[in-house]
């Protein structure tokens, strides 16, 4: 029986060739490797191949179109073979091919393939020849086509039937159309009051009412800041003062009394000193022993820098007063750093907003779906701020503790501008209606806050235009279904409306949407 042969592509890599060779069940076989082959780039290629061979107790012979191929088919220990180009299918009668052709069929490879590297989809494929001519003509290999077929039939006519549902359902959905509407405004500028309360409050009644759900969040943080102020901790600097009097009358100043510089520094007297009148233009002179209120070098100040004295009227500081007598000295540096007066009511209200953040939230995360709350309207109040240092504490940080309550309304999304025009029919003439544009642009302010009825004031300061008062749902439900000409005439004949257009989408079709939700209506208010 003649050996079959496989004839491999150029393009063929080690993981094509042996998925070639596994489908064949013949003990030996003529392996054709054409010029230029992928699988010549490595001898280590040929050498893996014939490994398989010995491994499967196969065997087979290689034909090669070129020296350097046959060179390195020989040192992985295959045999060298010639072969013609193969037979044509109209050369060779059915029954010269049964007899010529070796029984095969296509087996379960799973166990070699185990052993191999995995192939990529779509590779593996045989050369033409009159074996597997004969097995596209093979009765087993049309009955598959056929059932394939059917296949397509079936996926074809499930296919149509979509399309069919497709279409029907587009009938309705697909179409769309826009109603510009245009109509005439007037300016309209008031102010009026809106209560934000809560559902379960049964008393909350009036025009401006909106109702909704009371939510509170209670929390209490600790925030850590850094001390700013700054203390010099030296030595003190110690002079004397002069105390000028221009006053008619003796003049008395008790030990301790402070005298203070332009530039802000204080020094304060030792002693009690008593100041004479002045006589003629000679001012009353006396001296006094004084210290530095502060350590510091900044306090050896020179004669003869004036000094007033705050304990003073503003009229009595221009007539008594007092002069350094000599350079105060003695004073060092040593600059600590201290808690200020300054640092703690920062530090105060940076720690109450950072809770507020929190807060908010926190509130944010207990709406329900379609709920919403306005920053704005949110009820923020501060029980205890409390620094764990007092001012002047030396010391680089400090901590606030910061108490609060914060609350307010979850309300309907939507449902304020709703209240707002609900409220505004009772100051707009009858017949007229706020445009969107000024009721979005409403201003709204929070008055008061009352936490035990849980109620929010609010201001609403509306500044816009008005217009004609119209019923868009009813216009709408009239235009549904309505051929377009209908729809025009219809538009026309509202009094209230200035001139108006139809744009249907597709354009081809001769009615309006059927559905209420595919036609938008624009208003256009002339002069906003």
């Amino acid at each position: 029986m003649t050996e079959p042969t496989i004839y491999l592509e150029a393009n063929d890599d080690l993981s094509d060739s042996l998925a070639k060779v596994a489908r064949i069940k013949a003990a030996s076989f003529v392996l054709v490797i054409p010029k230029g082959a992928v699988l010549l780039h490595s001898p280590l290629n040929l050498k893996l191949l014939k490994r398989y061979f010995d491994e499967t107790s196969r065997t087979a012979r290689i034909a090669l179109a070129e020296p350097v191929g046959n060179t390195l088919a020989e040192q992985a220990g295959f045999e060298l073979a010639t072969i013609t180009a193969p037979p044509t299918i109209e050369n060779v009668s059915s029954d010269e091919l049964a007899a010529t052709t070796p029984e095969l069929s296509i087996e379960d490879d799973s166990e070699i393939n185990a052993s191999l590297p995995p192939l990529p989809r779509g590779q593996g494929r045989f050369v033409a020849s009159p074996l597997t001519n004969w097995l596209v003509r093979s009765p087993q290999f049309t009955q598959w086509r056929l059932r394939l077929s059917r296949q397509h039939k079936i996926a074809f006519s499930l296919v149509l039937a979509g399309l069919v549902i497709l279409l029907s359902v587009g009938y309705f959905i697909l179409p769309h159309a826009t109603v510009k509407l245009e109509v005439q405004s007037e300016p309209f500028k008031k102010q009026f009051a809106l209560t934000l309360a809560d559902e379960q409050d049964l008393q909350a009644a009036g025009a401006g009412l909106l109702t909704g759900r009371f939510l509170e969040v209670n929390r209490e943080n600790i925030s850590t800041f850094s001390a700013t102020g700054e203390k010099n901790a030296g030595d003190k600097a110690e002079g004397k003062i002069t105390v000028i009097n221009y006053t008619g009358s003796i003049v008395g100043l008790l030990a301790n009394t402070r005298f203070q510089a332009a530039s802000g520094l204080i020094f304060r007297s030792k002693n009690e000193v008593l100041a004479p009148p002045v006589h003629g233009q000679t001012p009353g002179r006396a001296t006094v022993d004084a210290v530095a209120d502060e350590g510091g070098t900044k306090y050896q100040l020179a004669s003869p820098t004036r000094l007033s004295i705050p304990g003073l009227g503003a009229a009595a500081q221009a007539l008594v007063y007092g002069e350094i007598a000599a350079q105060f000295t003695g004073a060092t540096d040593n600059i600590t750093k201290v808690v200020s007066k300054a640092d703690i009511d920062k530090a105060q209200e940076e720690a109450a907003k950072t809770v507020f953040v929190a807060a908010e939230n926190e509130l944010q995360k207990q709406l329900k779906r379609k709920e919403e709350i306005i920053p704005a309207f949110i009820q923020n109040d501060v029980i205890d701020a409390v620094p764990n240092v007092s001012a002047d504490a030396a010391t680089d940080q400090f901590e606030i503790r910061v108490q609060s309550r914060s609350w307010t309304i979850a309300i309907a999304k939507g449902a304020l501008q709703q209240a707002i025009a609900n409220a505004a029919t009772f100051e707009v003439p009858e017949g007229k209606q706020l445009t969107q544009q000024t009721i979005d642009a409403t201003k709204l302010e929070t008055v008061e806050g009352n936490f035990l009825t849980h109620q929010v004031k609010l201001s609403a300061s509306v500044d816009g235009r008005m217009g004609p008062h119209l019923d868009t749902a009813d216009m709408v439900a009239h235009l549904v279904g309505q051929p377009v000409t209908a729809g025009k005439d219809y538009l026309q004949s509202l009094t209230s409306v200035a001139s108006s257009s139809i744009e249907l989408w597709p354009r081809f079709f001769p009615r309006l949407p059927s559905l209420e939700n595919n036609i938008r209506l624009q208003v256009v208010y002339l002069g906003e």
